[in-house]
């Protein structure tokens, strides 16, 4: 696979970076992401995934936008309110980057469906809001043996770490067992959240998605960052694997889906 003239001039800025250049770029057109949620934090983080080239890209939503989700979810426009957000995102994105191949799926990632959303990507973008669907994914993910790119914002607060439990590290599980409790008032939609926090952290989360698929080392796999954006500090928290953790055994995280 090698790049065209136009895609030379389209990354050039990627192909002036050492720790990236031609190589990395032809990993990324060759990489398929599955981003799951396309709200305040998967809008970012889907508008730079197209526009550094990933190859392919799965969106995961079952919501439509409402006028509610522009202050923060700049993927999408006025006009495409009672619009599916899968197809508004495509829309969007194959304006910002013709070349990337977009498949939508506009339903809700459940135990039933996961592992036949994300069977073939390369990486799962965790955007979703809520634990449901992140239990769903994260184990699927575990099965499959990709990595996950985690996020998650709550008023000023942002978290975001690096899942690939198949590379020695924490899985999702680790941190939040099956017998956390689901409350799902801590959302976004129901805390509450300045637009441009869930910006920073989507983008951080691309950010990710785009050095581990580069091949670019990061601190953050098998670690969290934790933001706090009022007062702007950041702390990097190693994980630890949870030793009881079903991804520490010959189950792996699967078997949680079929409990």
């Amino acid at each position: 696979m090698t790049l065209t003239q136009e895609e030379t001039e389209r990354y050039a800025r990627h192909l002036s970076l050492p720790e990236l250049g031609e190589q990395g770029q032809y990993k990324l057109k060759r990489a398929h992401v599955a981003l799951t949620g396309l709200g305040g934090l998967g809008s970012p983080a889907a508008l730079y995934l197209a526009a550094a080239g990933v190859g392919r890209l799965t969106l995961i939503d079952p919501d439509e936008v409402c006028l509610s989700n522009l202050q923060r979810q700049i993927l999408h426009a006025t006009d495409a309110a009672g619009t599916a957000k899968t197809a508004s995102a495509a829309r969007r994105l194959y304006a910002l980057n013709p070349s990337v191949r977009i498949n939508t799926v506009h339903r809700r990632l459940t135990p039933e469906n996961a592992v036949s959303l994300l069977e073939g990507c390369d990486l799962v973008l965790d955007a979703s809001d809520n634990y449901a669907a992140r239990f769903a994914m994260a184990d699927a993910a575990c099965t499959l043996r990709i990595p996950l790119v985690y996020g998650a914002v709550k008023g000023f607060i942002g978290q975001v770490a690096v899942f690939a439990p198949h590379q020695g590290t924490a899985c999702y599980r680790c941190l939040f067992p099956a017998d956390t409790p689901m409350q799902e008032k801590d959302t976004a939609s129901a805390a509450g959240i300045l637009g441009a926090h869930a910006g920073i952290i989507g983008c951080i989360q691309a950010m990710e998605a785009l050095k581990y698929l580069a091949g670019i080392p990061s601190p953050l796999v098998g670690a969290m960052l934790s933001a706090d954006t009022r007062r702007m500090r950041f702390t990097t928290i190693p994980l630890a694997p949870n030793p009881a953790c079903r991804c520490r055994t010959n189950e792996g995280c699967g078997a949680a889906m079929k409990n």
